[in-house]
């Protein structure tokens, strides 16, 4: 009998995917083609034209959306246990939730995916770690993307002791692909860089917590980018009041400089603008995985990474590493990985190596077999 999955996101996320929109449709991807899975979806209403298309491009998929928005019955989930979620989706065996949603069951089981422990005891609220213990303790299973969140997870949640599976993050196909030459010929051109300019990369939202404008500052330090003879290209984005202090860093670094801020990219775009980097400088001072990083790894891109949480466990011995508090380590790192040529190309290698253990099809596996064993083989 096959083990009946209802997985519940929000489909609005699809406009301009996080790392944890990505996670869950690469789980939603994955479970749709298991025999041994019968699954169906569910998501709040949906408002976004993306998350429109998406949704009705799933036709072989049972799905049911809710008559509010994702965020608003999970807004009600906290103060009111009803309407149980099951009412929509009729009898399973798992709700599954690919991020830390509260759920209101009748009947079956609980998983969700953690991503992030660190965040949230860093920078959110107590109010927010106090709906994380809750979702923790009401899950009948918690997978969790790196060793390194793991651990996090089971100091501030000693109770999650046993319930715990390990489900990576990954990159998608497309990257393990080299990307074709007329696609990396369009790359400056797509960022807004001048024809042959090499270049620095970034891939982050503008969220404080990513370091960009240390970043930014060390790589001003560099004679190279000081004279406009090296690009930083910021891939990604956020509010006015996240974006404002970067441009600000930019702007810092005199006319010369060339900092190109080009918005978010996916797809082949993304891959060429890994290709064609000389490096993915990734300063985060908090992450529990980095999918960036093993997207560029797949590409060969040598990678300059902060030396803390989850990015040694990612990058390993392909890395290049820095205190992400220190622009002068930033910017010495960087300096050995351009002046290495080397180097730079052996742990290019490496690093593609080292990304073949993070790839969806071995994420979805691990899924489902932490699913079904839990559902006594069912």
């Amino acid at each position: 009998m096959s083990c009946r999955v209802a997985l519940f996101y929000d489909m609005d996320a699809c406009h301009q995917p996080t790392g944890v929109t990505r996670h869950a449709l690469a789980q939603l991807a994955g479970l749709a083609k298991r025999p041994e899975i019968a699954l169906s979806l569910i998501s709040g209403r949906i408002n976004h034209p993306d998350g429109r298309a998406f949704w009705e491009s799933l036709d072989g998929i049972p799905r049911r959306e809710l008559p509010v928005r994702t965020r608003d019955i999970l807004r009600w989930w906290r103060i009111k246990p009803w309407p149980p979620l099951d009412w929509w989706t009729g009898p399973v065996d798992w709700i599954y939730c690919p991020a830390e949603f509260p759920t209101v069951l009748r009947a079956g089981k609980r998983a969700v995916t953690s991503h992030d422990v660190l965040q949230t005891l860093r920078f959110d609220s107590p109010r927010k770690r106090a709906l994380m213990d809750r979702v923790f303790a009401e899950a009948n299973l918690i997978l969790s993307v790196s060793r390194y969140n793991t651990e996090r997870l089971l100091e501030a949640f000693p109770s999650a002791r046993g319930r715990v599976a390990y489900v990576p993050n990954a990159a998608d196909d497309l990257f393990f692909d080299p990307a074709p030459l007329h696609e990396r010929e369009h790359a400056r051109a797509d960022l807004g860089l001048p024809p042959g300019m090499p270049y620095l990369l970034s891939v982050a939202s503008f969220q404080p917590r990513k370091n960009l404008a240390r970043l930014i500052e060390a790589a001003g330090r560099l004679g190279e980018v000081a004279g406009g003879e090296l690009g930083l290209v910021l891939i990604g984005g956020g509010s006015e009041d996240a974006a404002r202090p970067l441009r600000e860093a930019a702007a810092r670094l005199g006319r010369k400089a060339v900092v190109r801020f080009p918005g978010y990219r996916q797809g082949i775009a993304l891959r060429a603008a890994y290709a064609e980097a000389r490096a993915l400088v990734f300063p985060s001072l908090c992450e529990s995985f980095g999918i960036p990083v093993v997207e560029a790894m797949a590409q060969r891109t040598p990678v300059a990474l902060a030396d803390s949480t989850a990015l040694p466990e990612i990058g390993g011995d392909a890395g290049w590493y820095f205190n992400p508090l220190m622009v002068e380590d930033q910017t010495l790192a960087i300096r050995r990985l351009l002046d290495d040529d080397d180097e730079r190309d052996r742990r290019g290698n490496l690093g593609r190596r080292l990304a073949e253990h993070y790839r969806w099809k071995t994420s979805n596996d691990r899924l489902v077999d932490a699913l079904t064993r839990e559902s006594g083989g069912r």
